[in-house]
């Protein structure tokens, strides 16, 4: 059964999607679960954001969750609904094979606003977006030592490169959950906003990469931070040079000073749909 198929067969879709101007609005939509991930969420949320990314009307994703919860983690107690085999392979030899690889991979720019819960998988899954923007009441935790789990979807390299070494040990180990005060002084999020701004900021937020920002320079940049990786500094160095020069005689550019100059919005081709 396709994903699609499954999307139109549930009564409530586990997550929703709309494209308004600009930005593609992904939510998490089992508010009364906490949004606790399920198969046919974790391939709809998949399809969703692949979606986005080739649609030529979006140039940056937003995702986020209904109610009072970001993701709450896995559903135990879930089944999925269909034999398709999942979406990505339990020992990936590239990105597109790894569970969330997309997000990395995707052109666009993926920012996580947790408003709530984000535990277990569903802060692996806001970690591996470019940018996480928590509210005030937002909770995050990696508490699989606390039910006789380990780390999972490579958090245990992951979380290091974001937080260090020390802060990611305590947090694994002790499977503590910290409030959005403590997850913002580790790193844990980019920004934090209280309740009552929470969702005016966001939408400030994802306006200003529409209105702001070029979709092929954001693109690059996405490519180059995720090659980066596993590149050399000097190795980085020789790829942002070539880089460089093709954005130096692209016409973002020519646009950008442009728009500078006259005091006003720059008007960037979008990206083609793919």
């Amino acid at each position: 059964m396709a994903i699609d198929d499954v999307l139109a067969q549930t009564t409530v879709a586990q997550v929703t999607c709309r494209v308004a101007d600009g930005i593609a609005w992904i939510t998490l939509n089992r508010p009364e679960r906490l949004n606790a991930m399920t198969p046919e969420m974790d391939a709809m949320l998949r399809s969703a954001v692949r979606r986005a990314d080739s649609d030529a009307d979006c140039v940056a994703i937003c995702i986020t969750g209904a109610g009072k919860g970001f993701c709450s983690g896995a559903d135990l107690g879930a089944r999925a609904a269909n034999s398709e085999p999942l979406p990505y392979e339990s020992q990936p030899r590239t990105l597109e094979a790894f569970r969330f690889g997309y997000l990395p991979a995707a052109r666009k720019p993926v920012i996580a606003a947790i408003n709530g819960a984000a535990i277990g998988v569903g802060f692996v899954l806001a970690a591996f977006c470019d940018v996480r923007i928590a509210s005030g009441s937002a909770r995050i935790g990696l508490t699989y030592s606390r039910v006789g789990l380990v780390a999972e979807y490579g958090i245990a390299w992951w979380l290091p490169r974001m937080i260090g070494a020390g802060a990611s040990r305590d947090l694994l180990l002790s499977g503590r959950v910290v409030d959005s005060n403590e997850a913002y002084m580790l790193g844990l999020v980019d920004q934090r906003v209280d309740d009552a701004e929470f969702e005016d900021h966001v939408a400030t937020y994802m306006r200003t990469l529409v209105e702001r920002c070029s979709p092929q320079s954001m693109a690059t940049i996405k490519a180059q931070l995720t090659a980066a990786a596993e590149e050399t500094l000097l190795g980085a160095f020789a790829a942002s040079h070539d880089a460089l020069d093709r954005a130096r005689n692209g016409t973002d550019f020519a646009e950008g000073r442009a728009a500078f100059a006259e005091k006003r919005l720059p008007r960037f081709e979008r990206l083609s749909g793919s």
